[in-house]
């Protein structure tokens, strides 16, 4: 079993976190740090736990302990260089990232069987682009900001054939709740950042805009930028997604229904004339850049089935609006 501490646990990140990883097959939760909230059952704070787990939170934990590290609320550079310290094998995987912490692209090279131990780096962790070093040994990942996980597994295909070269609008419609504690910036650094990764050539500029919606938890995104293939050229493109298990691409309208409650992103291409390209998103941003990704990253450095404990069901049955 991976022994489990998670940090920060008394979060809303967190309790979509322990939803899964109590009923995940391989994981045993041995801590769950939430100071203020010590001795209190983990059902306390959050729901549908009753009979899955009697845990109580911890003011602290011992990371000896753990083989994965969970951490849901901001540490600084430092406190996390301590912690790798105290036990460098063990993998750490963070839903709150110190603002001045860089997660640029990962430089992997092809011929590379696993990742460097001693690399200092911390892995993006959007599987879509960096299974590769997740599978082979990184330590530390990053979990991506819900809308940029959304932008960029939509757009890598187009990056990776180099195929960027006008600026790009997203729309996006989302709960004000998830707007709210977005960090716009952030999101637009992150886009960027992988999308040169990929593509040392792109240079648009990428314009963010955001309506709040009705949905519960899950939000639709509209991408338009240049692009002169056709309908058929363009989902040729994603033939890259065939071996992941959470990317899907559709030429039907999509909505919140499909994806709510699940770990998956379903991309519906379309044209909106000759020369531009339009990509409508789904996704569930509790899960897709969250919790569910945390626990998808956390499969993939252990060496296991990218959907274990994954396999769940969608939440909603509205029609599409």
């Amino acid at each position: 079993m991976i022994k489990v501490g998670i940090t920060g646990a008394h979060t809303s990140d967190s309790g979509e976190l322990i939803r899964i990883l109590a009923m995940h097959p391989d994981v045993e939760i041995v801590w769950a740090v939430a100071p203020g909230f010590e001795g209190k059952p983990l059902t306390s704070v959050h729901h549908g736990l009753i009979g899955e787990t009697t845990l109580c939170f911890t003011a602290s934990g011992d990371v000896s302990q753990c083989d994965v590290l969970f951490i849901c609320t901001p540490v600084s550079n430092s406190e996390l260089a301590r912690v790798r310290a105290t036990k460098p094998d063990m993998r750490i995987i963070m839903l709150e990232v110190p603002a001045d912490m860089e997660c640029a692209p990962f430089e992997f090279d092809d011929a590379q069987e696993e990742v460097d131990p001693q690399h200092e780096g911390v892995v993006y962790g959007l599987p879509e682009i960096n299974r590769k070093p997740l599978v082979r040994g990184a330590r530390v990942a990053s979990v991506p900001e819900p809308f940029a996980s959304m932008a960029l597994v939509a757009l890598y295909p187009f990056a990776s054939h180099l195929l960027l070269n006008s600026d790009i609008r997203i729309e996006i419609s989302a709960p004000e709740a998830i707007i709210d504690s977005t960090d716009l910036g952030r999101v637009r650094s992150q886009v960027v950042e992988q999308l040169t990764g990929v593509q040392k050539s792109f240079a648009g500029n990428v314009e963010i805009t955001t309506t709040p919606s009705e949905a519960r938890r899950s939000t639709l995104m509209n991408i338009s930028f240049g692009c002169a293939l056709n309908l058929q050229q363009m989902l040729d493109l994603y033939v890259v997604y065939d071996d992941h298990r959470f990317s899907f691409v559709t030429t039907s309208p999509v909505g919140v229904s499909e994806v709510a409650g699940t770990n998956k992103c379903v991309i519906t291409v379309a044209k909106s004339d000759p020369e531009h390209s339009a990509l409508g998103v789904a996704a569930d941003c509790r899960l897709r850049g969250g919790a569910g990704e945390a626990v998808h990253i956390m499969n993939l450095m252990c060496g296991l089935h990218e959907k274990t404990g994954l396999n769940l069901k969608a939440i909603d049955f509205e029609k599409i609006v």
